[in-house]
């Protein structure tokens, strides 16, 4: 077996197309399609079952590509290790983060990092906090930033910074910019995001802490990016709860935070979240050392 083959067996695995995985790692059709019978004939064994334009892993093709996986993850550790060897910090670097620091944090941060490092390459991930808490596990991503910690052990928590979870509506709606309590919010429409984003979890435990439940809402509309949970405040379909981190150029504009009396805002802590015992590649220990220096100093809330 080759590594390219491993490679172009992994794509199309991913991708579930011989011509989808072919334009992505820029080789002809036929050429991906050689590489992966190669690699059936070298194993004696089918590795997908083809159906139209569709293909799909056999049951062996499912079991080599766990293997498959592994084996490319420690090429890729061997490379930025010879790397360091050569006190030439260069390779890539595979994070995930909460929609929150992956739209609205990271690109920035990211952008700081790689003046420092021109070499670097980024495979960043966005995803709710649990999916990519789910990738850590897994050992696909090495370093994450996400709005709640898991409950599963072997991850290491930092605390790293802090926003709030506030009430947006449009600009002209009866509540935009006043000051309410939650029982007069109770029957108003609501947008909020999917189960397993950090944001509804911190305003389920904002709810929780006044004796309310999620459901003592009118939820109207769940959606899985606060992107469109925007989109639909903007177009009436109620209130929406994001973070004010991804309103700060709206507000004002379109957008008006609808406030909360007597102190009840809701704040919620950003972690830098990486494996317990886990050696990290060398980028990703500056990368980390980066985060932590990025945000030294600032006050972490709730």
């Amino acid at each position: 077996m080759e590594i390219k083959q491993l490679e172009t067996f992994c794509k199309v695995a991913e991708l579930g197309s011989f011509s989808r995985a072919a334009e992505v790692i820029h080789l002809a059709q036929p050429t991906v399609s050689a590489q992966v019978a190669s690699l059936e004939r070298v194993l004696g064994t089918k590795l997908f079952d083809r159906l139209g334009r569709q293909v799909n892993l056999t049951p062996a093709g499912k079991v080599l590509y766990q293997y498959a996986r592994r084996i490319l993850r420690l090429r890729q550790e061997a490379i930025n290790a010879l790397m360091e060897f050569n006190q030439s910090l260069a390779g890539e670097i595979s994070i995930g983060a909460s929609t929150i620091p992956g739209e609205y944090v990271l690109p920035r941060l990211l952008g700081a990092f790689s003046e420092d490092f021109p070499s670097l390459r980024v495979n960043l991930k966005i995803g709710d906090s649990e999916e990519i808490l789910e990738l850590l596990g897994q050992e696909e991503i090495e370093l994450a930033i996400v709005g709640m910690k898991g409950k599963g052990k072997g991850v290491e928590f930092v605390p790293l910074f802090s926003d709030r979870v506030i009430i947006i509506a449009p600009k002209g709606h009866p509540l935009a910019g006043k000051e309410v309590g939650w029982e007069r919010l109770k029957g108003e429409p609501f947008i909020l995001r999917e189960r397993g984003s950090g944001t509804r979890r911190a305003f389920e435990e904002g709810l929780g802490r006044k004796g309310l439940k999620i459901f003592d809402l009118r939820i109207v509309a769940t959606m899985g990016s606060t992107s469109s949970v925007k989109e639909g405040v903007k177009a009436g379909l109620g209130l929406g709860i994001v973070s004010d981190l991804a309103v700060a150029d709206e507000l004002g504009r379109g957008l008006e935070e609808v406030k909360l009396k007597d102190g009840d805002g809701i704040s919620r802590t950003f972690w830098l979240a990486l494996g317990k015992g886990r050696t990290l590649s060398p980028l990703a220990q500056q990368f980390y050392r980066f985060l932590l220096r990025s945000f030294e100093g600032r006050k972490i809330k709730g």
